[in-house]
């Protein structure tokens, strides 16, 4: 590793720094410096990068050609840079998954596997030193609340020791997002959480807890990871828990994004580079959802991600952060490519896709007696929607309501209305990623 990243101290400072002070072109011409070094160490180290690139320049590195998680996968044993076969990072994996011992190391490295939403394998591989580079990183940028001890409660399906810790009076602790909402409730209440962080399906589940009074906890400091936080559901968590909703974007490719202290998700500029391409390849401008994105990590090794498709919807804003940083600010995430809806034209019968914040949209402002929600499309002609209401709303019309203003939004991209099946039923997570994607697309293009 370079020298930045060798040491805690050193990373954490340069973090600040570069966040307060970096300008546009200081910005890009670092990406520039270690985007190059990653690309030059990832030839030099793994057989794949150096057969993938061979006919590539190296020194053109956002023009790179693109790497799919899939493409990664099927040559793993060459694509990791320490050697590690891909046969036995998957026993390994597949172990401590069934054995649920995640505090378990691979030759001193931490192995993850990721199964994501579409349910394929993947391998995470985090070395001792990029662990603590990351940890530098987060620390240097998020908001703690003014308080001097720290009681953070981190629900996740799966653990690992750095979400264990209780040292000098600070506490973190992991509890399982697979327990029953009475075990989790009675944790969290005599836990008594100063920083709560857990996906906005699971947040939205403690807010009505709270608002019902069955639960009692007064976090200064709530954190939203792991699924889309739409900005009603954003709304309506921070009217429960009086403090504003802070979000961590960060996954297998990389910690890619952290909420500063005026409340804005801005990119870790120095950690990746983010790319954001429509659909003829050009650049998107902020203002604009993004048709597909490609993410590099600036610093990781042992598992090169360069210039890797990410496929998530991103807006960027515009306007310059209220913090004074130059790093961008990420408006809104709209869900994933793989989850856009795509409708056939009445006037060209050809395909035409549609951003999932417009059938959203269609959804919430149907009625004000929806509770919870989910649209999946599940072919070019039909949709089903499953909906939870509040006690004695009136069904027939919420079901007529949605179904018109989604025939609208149809309808304005010049594309054939689809028919029905309203399901007033919860919301079903995602069986692979156990994660809650309320607009989705349950086949492929």
């Amino acid at each position: 590793m370079t020298l930045e990243t060798d040491s805690f101290i050193r990373f954490f400072f340069g973090c600040k720094r570069r966040f307060h002070r970096y300008n546009e072109g200081k910005i890009n011409r670092y990406q520039l410096l270690k985007g190059k070094e990653i690309v030059q160490y990832a030839c030099n180290n793994a057989p794949f990068f150096k057969k993938y690139y061979q006919k590539s320049n190296l020194d053109d590195i956002w023009n790179l050609p693109i790497i799919t998680k899939q493409l990664m996968m099927e040559n793993f044993s060459d694509y990791n840079t320490l050697g590690f076969r891909m046969e036995e990072l998957l026993d390994f994996t597949a172990r401590i998954e069934r054995e649920e011992n995640y505090n378990e190391r691979f030759r001193g490295y931490n192995v993850a596997m990721s199964s994501g939403t579409s349910g394929n394998k993947g391998i995470v591989i985090t070395s001792p030193a990029e662990e603590k580079y990351l940890q530098a990183a987060f620390f240097a940028r998020f908001s703690f609340p003014c308080i001097l001890r720290i009681k953070w409660a981190f629900m996740l399906r799966i653990t690992t020791p750095a979400f264990q810790v209780s040292k000098f009076g600070q506490r973190l602790t992991h509890m399982n997002l697979l327990l029953t909402l009475d075990k989790i409730r009675e944790k969290l209440q005599k836990f008594q959480p100063n920083i709560l962080s857990a996906p906005p399906s699971m947040l939205k589940i403690l807010a009505k807890e709270i608002n019902e009074n069955r639960l009692d906890i007064k976090p200064k400091r709530v954190v939203s990871y792991a699924e889309v936080l739409e900005p009603d559901i954003k709304q309506e968590l921070e009217e429960v828990f009086r403090t504003p909703i802070h979000q961590i974007y960060q996954g297998s490719e990389g910690s890619i994004g952290l909420t500063c202290k005026k409340g804005s998700l801005h990119v870790n500029e120095d950690l990746v580079n983010l790319q954001l391409y429509n659909k003829d390849g050009s650049l998107t401008e902020p203002g604009n959802p993004c048709f597909q994105s490609i993410v590099t990590d600036l610093h990781k090794k042992s598992q090169p991600i360069i210039r890797f498709k990410l496929n998530d919807i991103i807006t960027i804003s515009p306007e310059r952060c209220q913090c004074g940083s130059s790093f961008r600010v990420i408006e809104q995430i709209m869900g994933r490519a793989d989850d856009l809806f795509w409708g056939e034209r009445i006037d060209t019968n050809e395909l035409q896709y549609i951003f999932p914040d417009y059938i959203r949209r269609a959804i919430i402002s149907s009625s004000e007696d929806i509770e919870e929600y989910q649209a999946i499309q599940k072919n070019f002609t039909k949709v089903l929607v499953r909906i939870l209401t509040k006690k004695g709303a009136n069904k027939e019309i919420i079901a007529k309501n949605i179904q018109d203003n989604i025939k609208t939004v149809f309808s304005k991209y010049s594309c054939k209305e689809p028919s029905f099946e309203i399901r007033f039923e919860p919301p079903m997570k995602n069986p692979n990623s156990n994660k809650l994607i309320r607009i989705q697309r349950d086949f492929k293009i």
